[in-house]
């Protein structure tokens, strides 16, 4: 019952001094004193190959009983994970099994066989455990943990560009508007003059006039092949590496089925904007670009938060449910459940529970001042109480679809 006490307070630490890490969680929840994993402690894996870049812990062991554990603590859910264990004796069939939760229920299983070695991929959060049985004893293998490195993976945008109505395009071109009828009064008057077959200066001024105002204007400098491939080249190796990356976590499933990760669809209504597209790129957007990055960080947050406490949930209803199923077996262990529930689990648990609302509120507010700014960027463009119209209605949606459930 000690691990429920370390998991719970752990979090809570983790809640308060680092939103951002990943919770640290003990290893697999038992009430059996005799089971006592090793730690695979996890260090940094060197390597020129983008993809295998990460975390490690690889080592040679000798299993001398039939059962033993081991367990890993400190998993990103944004990360790939890899396990493998492999036998100098394949007629061993040693029999492997991963652990979320408990000790007594597998979420992943498999024995080496023929060849000697088993091994899977998936994605997890928090600890996971390592069961190793085997009835061929001295068993000798190597057991291989890897941690890919987190997958930047990023949240739709929740801009649309904006449609422009005809008052608002007439007040954000005013100055087109008045050079076009500058150039048709120059060109009425030239055609008069003409007429007039006028050889004065000021007919000829009037003329030279005109034409100097509809000539085109100067076009931009057009670069050279070699360094557009170049940039291509560049720009094809990176998204090769994250693609690598992303598709390795993507064709991953979570460790446990009920396991919560992050979805990135669009969720929300979307919010039109002058600076949404190919307008972004102007620099009468590079008010809107710093605020709508700061909201696409804190929508991330906001996304870790809902795995985090979806999880932390689950795992203690599954530790309730363990211990009240073990209670049932004798009235003096009832008893002490009630205490040990009360104070090694609900209490913890609600501490957790309070750091979470206020980690909810501290990140909305990050968002409703990016919301703001982008409406001082938007009135900037023409579009006044932008915030009034569009940005209330999203914070209100994330403000409800992310507050902590328990």
């Amino acid at each position: 019952m000690r691990n429920v006490v370390h998991i719970l307070a752990v979090v809570v630490v983790f809640l308060s001094t680092c939103f951002l890490s990943q919770p640290l969680r003990a290893q697999p929840f038992t009430l059996d004193e005799k089971i006592k994993p090793i730690e695979l402690t996890l260090s940094d894996y060197k390597t020129d190959d983008p993809k295998a870049q990460g975390r490690i812990a690889q080592a040679s062991f000798t299993q001398t009983e039939n059962t033993q554990y081991y367990f890993v603590r400190g998993i990103s859910i944004f990360s790939p994970d890899y396990v493998s264990i492999t036998t100098d004796d394949p007629s061993a069939g040693i029999k492997v099994s991963l652990h979320k939760d408990n000790w007594e229920l597998p979420d992943a299983s498999g024995q080496t066989g023929g060849e000697g070695h088993w091994e899977t991929k998936f994605k997890t959060s928090g600890d996971f455990g390592i069961k190793v049985v085997t009835d061929k004893l001295p068993a000798r293998y190597f057991l291989v943990v890897w941690v890919g490195k987190e997958v930047n993976l990023t949240l739709p945008s929740p801009f649309t560009p904006r449609s422009v109505s005809v008052g608002q395009w007439f007040s954000s071109n005013i100055l087109l508007i008045a050079v076009v009828l500058l150039v048709l009064i120059v060109a009425v008057l030239a055609v008069l003059l003409l007429r007039s077959r006028s050889k004065s200066k000021a007919a000829a001024a009037c003329l030279i006039a005109g034409l100097l105002l509809l000539a085109p204007p100067p076009g931009k400098a057009q670069l050279d092949d070699s360094t557009i491939k170049k940039a291509m080249d560049y720009f094809k190796k990176a998204l090769d590496i994250a693609e690598n990356a992303e598709k390795m976590w993507s064709d991953s499933k979570t460790l446990s089925p009920n396991e919560a990760s992050p979805s990135f669809g669009q969720r929300g209504p979307t919010m039109p904007s002058s600076c949404a597209g190919a307008a972004a790129a102007s620099q009468e957007c590079r008010c809107f670009a710093k605020s709508a990055e700061r909201l696409d960080k804190n929508r991330v947050m906001l996304e870790k938060l809902r795995v985090l406490v979806a999880n932390q949930r689950d795992f203690r209803d599954k530790a309730i449910a363990m211990g009240n199923s073990y209670a049932q077996l004798h009235t003096l262990m009832g008893i002490q459940w009630v205490g040990i529930r009360k104070h090694d689990i609900d209490e913890p648990y609600d501490q957790f529970k309070s750091i979470a609302n206020q980690k909810h509120q501290a990140v909305m507010q990050a968002i409703q001042e990016s919301l703001e700014s982008i409406s001082a960027c938007e009135a900037k463009m023409g579009e006044r109480d932008w915030y009034q119209k569009y940005g209330f209605v999203y914070y209100e949606f994330l403000y409800d679809a992310y507050k902590p459930s328990f």
